[in-house]
């Protein structure tokens, strides 16, 4: 008869997502896995199948979670310019705020393993593309509301907010001020104008 397991799966895939975002893959050892997680490796493998498996359900629960919890956020913005405004500004205080992880997981992992395996570089293709139509849709409901000119290539601005997205957190591990990414933040959104 098999044994019941003793733990909760979603917390343990929760320990393993905030272990490989504050450390990313290669520096996550199985000693560092087995000791955070608290279940032996047997447990995890029978659970999770491998690291990498682990890495990439880590991921694939953080890119849902994400994208749920920025779509929402903008939800209840009314006004686009200012719910763009806020969720940057947001991003920027959970970036310096967020000690050695600083980050988004997933712009971390494709700052450390795009273009390493075909899989992995679709997850990221698929989180890229969900979060640009996110900000699509967003930006239609400005476009009929009259809060964006109906000229503006809101495909293309998209996409350039997700591109402003991924260099904040990327700049936020170098740059603390968070005077100075405000500053780059309102630049951006220029764009809207």
């Amino acid at each position: 008869m098999p044994r019941k397991k003793q733990f909760d799966k979603e917390k343990v895939l929760d320990k393993a997502m905030k272990l490989f975002l504050e450390k990313g893959y290669n520096a996550t050892s199985m000693e560092d896995l087995v000791s955070t997680l608290g279940i032996n490796r047997a447990s995890m493998y029978n659970t999770f199948g491998s690291k990498y498996d682990l890495f990439e359900q880590s991921l694939d629960k953080y890119n849902s979670t994400n994208a749920i919890r920025i779509a929402d956020f903008l939800y209840y913005q009314l006004n686009v310019r200012k719910g763009l405004q806020l969720l940057f500004e947001n991003l920027i205080t959970e970036a310096l705020s967020g000690g050695p992880s600083k980050g988004c997981f997933m712009v971390n992992t494709t700052t450390e393993l795009a273009n390493t395996n075909p899989s992995l570089d679709q997850k990221l293709q698929d989180s890229r593309l969900g979060l640009e139509t996110l900000f699509f849709n967003y930006l239609k409901y400005g476009v009929d509301n009259g809060q964006i000119s109906p000229y503006k290539d809101i495909k293309t601005i998209a996409a350039y907010l997700f591109i402003v997205q991924s260099g904040l957190y990327v700049n936020s591990k170098i740059n603390s001020s968070k005077e100075e990414l405000g500053k780059t933040v309102t630049a951006a959104l220029t764009i809207l104008d």
